[in-house]
């Protein structure tokens, strides 16, 4: 398997979380997401759905108060499930003469094996909940525990709680514009198989801020007794994993120019610092059986590129500005688009990044069209721009693509005016999808994908030839046009100064210092790809999971752990 800077990764996907907007879902939506292959077959519950009907109503008493809306049976369209299902619609609104937006009314949506009874989704939407506090996390392990003893009963020692966390939320809006929204913490649940957990979540749980159920999701579950399992008598010793895994274990000096040192809820850093840092790479999993390391990181393919940053910025602060700018860099007229402006207002409140976003759309499919999509994101705080997309109209007589060094010419050229003069080297990282496809995988059951219209070229930055795991950018190239179709910028900060690197620890040294307090652990593993799952399961050692991760300090040699709540 590649391995893919998490630092990077985490930065790119904060980002790209923070320029989304809450889904509006108009009325039909939410029937049109659940379309099912109809079966006439049964049309009426079986006792065992209407065993777990009746335990719900239970668990969660607010549902006794809905009135069944409609209800159907089949093969879901949008899960990989072999089973039919009954899917299950209630509300409160009266069958006649409701006059409030359905934003006032109170609905459920449940998913059940037709056969078995056993709840395979819930998602609970009250007006009345609707909040935008999360649950405290002690409130929301409490209930999720709480509701699966209550569903499940003696059979709800077949799973363990999961460390993870998530926060989430929901909207919902009337199609004229009112909108609200939940929020939640999630819980998950793995299956014990032999007393040893199976890696990956079999169940979650989501809870309000009030302690609610408001969704569960029970999909991603394997019923063990479909399975043979590796027999944990027959694993190699735990001091035997762990030297395979420190022969293996490597230290990689990088800078980290905001590294969180304390963070005051999950996913929201209270206080960072510029680092010097060991990151530990090497393996995750060994096979317990064997010994054999399962998936040990190739060497990324990447390549120097020298650059002379001319320490331009782009600033937009108004609809005005990011037109202007279309017009004058690209030749773009936006003019009879329709324009979106986005606040994300949100992101305050969560701890994100400030930023504003401009959206343009056009889909006249005119001979002359310009373009299908803009959006220009900046930080609100400096009105620097961070990221641009563009997406051209698809031209079918146009077959000639550019080539890959061409338009990587293209990417390193306009990236160059945006960098800081400080910067001489980046890395550039070549990212190949079919190389991540395992070898027991049918490509011919794999959903078709469109061939990619661009060329994306990663880059990070080096100071002092040392990488910088969150400086980084990315340029798209369209293939047959070479225009540029894609700019993101997160250079380091002006203020931040990075620390000298002199008198540092050896890598060897840090892994001495990181190698002591590896712990392993023995859990199932049964890869997945897509739909498809490898021939049969593995038991493995890993690296245990906590709520915290560890690196060492290159100045001091000590190790350091931060908690991520």
């Amino acid at each position: 398997m590649k391995r893919i800077n998490q630092s990077v990764m985490t930065a790119v996907a904060a980002c790209l979380l923070a320029a989304t907007p809450i889904w509006t879902m108009p009325p039909q939506a939410e029937a049109a997401g659940s379309a099912q292959e109809q079966l006439p077959q049964q049309k009426e519950f079986s006792q065992e759905v209407q065993n777990t009907l009746d335990k719900l109503k239970e668990a969660i008493p607010e549902i006794k108060a809905l009135r069944l809306e409609r209800k159907s049976v089949g093969k879901p369209s949008f899960r990989n499930y072999p089973h039919q299902v009954w899917t299950v619609l209630l509300t409160d609104r009266p069958e006649t003469g409701a006059e409030k937006s359905r934003l006032a009314y109170a609905t459920a949506r449940i998913e059940l094996d037709a056969q078995t009874g056993r709840l395979l989704y819930l998602d609970v939407k009250n007006p009345a909940w609707a909040s935008a506090d999360y649950p405290d996390e002690k409130l929301a392990r409490e209930k999720a525990d709480a509701f699966l003893a209550s569903m499940l009963g003696k059979d709800a020692s077949q799973f363990k709680q999961s460390k993870a966390l998530s926060r989430g939320k929901a909207g919902i809006g009337d199609g004229k514009g009112a909108m609200i929204e939940w929020v939640n913490s999630t819980v998950y649940y793995q299956t014990l198989i032999n007393q040893i957990a199976l890696d990956g979540n079999a169940l979650s749980v989501s809870v309000d801020h009030a302690g609610h159920v408001i969704r569960f999701d029970a999909y991603n579950q394997i019923r063990p007794d479909e399975v043979k399992w590796p027999d944990p008598q027959k694993a190699i010793s735990l001091e035997k994993a762990k030297q395979i895994y420190q022969d293996k274990l490597k230290m990689e000096l990088e800078y980290v120019a905001e590294q969180p040192t304390s963070y005051s809820a999950p996913g929201r850093a209270e206080e960072k610092k510029p680092m010097l840092v060991y990151q530990p790479y090497g393996v995750y999993r060994i096979d317990a059986l064997t010994g054999e390391v399962l998936d040990e990181p190739d060497q990324q393919a990447k390549e120097s590129v020298q650059v002379k940053g001319e320490g331009k910025t782009i600033k937009i602060a108004s609809q005005k500005e990011a037109e202007q700018w279309l017009k004058s860099r690209f030749g773009i007229d936006v003019a009879g688009a329709t324009f979106e402006y986005d606040d994300h207002k949100d992101n305050l409140r969560e701890g994100l990044q400030a930023i504003e976003s401009y959206h343009w759309m056009d889909f006249t499919e005119k001979a002359n069209q310009a373009f299908e999509t803009i959006t220009l994101t900046t930080d609100a705080a400096s009105d620097r721009l961070i990221d641009f997309h563009l997406y051209l109209p698809e031209r079918q007589e146009q077959k000639q693509k550019i080539s890959v060094d061409e338009a990587r010419k293209k990417a390193i050229a306009a990236l160059q005016p945006y960098l800081d003069p400080a910067v001489s080297e980046l890395t550039l990282f070549t990212f190949r999808h079919d190389e991540a496809i395992p070898d027991w995988v049918d490509k011919s059951k794999l959903e078709k994908r469109n061939e990619p219209r661009e060329y994306y070229f990663n880059f990070q930055g080096k100071r002092n030839g040392i990488p910088v795991s969150d400086e980084f950018y990315r340029v798209g190239i369209d293939q047959v046009t070479g225009a540029v179709t894609g700019l993101s910028f997160h250079p380091i900060h002006p203020d931040i100064a990075l620390p000298a690197a002199t008198k540092l620890v050896s890598a060897q040294e840090a892994k001495e210092t990181y190698q002591k307090e590896v712990e392993l652990e023995l859990v199932y593993y049964w890869e997945q790809y897509e739909d498809q799952r490898a021939p049969e399961p593995k038991l493995v050692y890993q690296r245990k999971r906590e709520d915290s991760y560890r690196f060492v300090d290159a100045t001091t040699g000590k190790l350091i752990e931060i908690k991520y709540r």
